[in-house]
């Protein structure tokens, strides 16, 4: 088979598993509202969607996705983990009467500790994540956070029910 017929029709194959992907997707999101269990299959639902919305805003291939998937939902674990211990610490100083200006800078000094963890967990699986795919497609992913997170607040604002503060 010539070069160019076996480049299209990888193209091809490509976009089309892109299509499925997409489908597949539009097919979870209705049976999971048709069901309306809310929390585990809510975050199911944002799960999938994530996952498809990502994998094809980053082009990543099949045998790409499979192995940045676990790796960016470690990250995101320990981020979130880190993400919480500092809303403890926060809602505690806030919670508190009289706190002296020591609290007050303890308080500042760990927020700035919990930031600098959150890089080095951030640089951690990036370089992790450059092991499994290319650095143009590791690029991407900022933005796309970014533009999933900004569809999903919009995508609230539609819907009935409690609005996001």
């Amino acid at each position: 088979m010539p070069e160019f017929i076996k480049t299209n029709l990888q193209l091809s194959l490509k976009t089309d598993m892109k299509k499925l992907l997409v489908i597949l997707l539009i097919f979870l999101q209705g049976a999971a509202f048709a069901q309306e269990k809310l929390s585990e299959e809510k975050r199911k639902e944002f799960e999938s969607q994530k996952i498809a919305f990502f994998t094809q805003e980053l082009d990543l291939s099949p045998e790409e996705a499979v192995k940045f998937w676990p790796l960016y939902n470690e990250m995101g674990k320990k981020m979130r983990e880190t993400e919480g211990e500092m809303r403890k610490k926060a809602r505690e100083v806030k919670d508190a009467k009289n706190v002296s200006e020591e609290v007050y800078k303890q308080a500042i000094m760990d927020m700035l500790a919990c930031d600098q963890k959150m890089q080095a967990i951030k640089k951690e699986y990036y370089q992790k994540m450059l092991q499994v795919i290319p650095a143009s497609k590791l690029w991407k992913l900022g933005e796309a956070e970014h533009k999933f997170h900004r569809q999903l607040f919009e995508r609230l604002k539609r819907e009935p029910g409690p609005k996001p503060k």
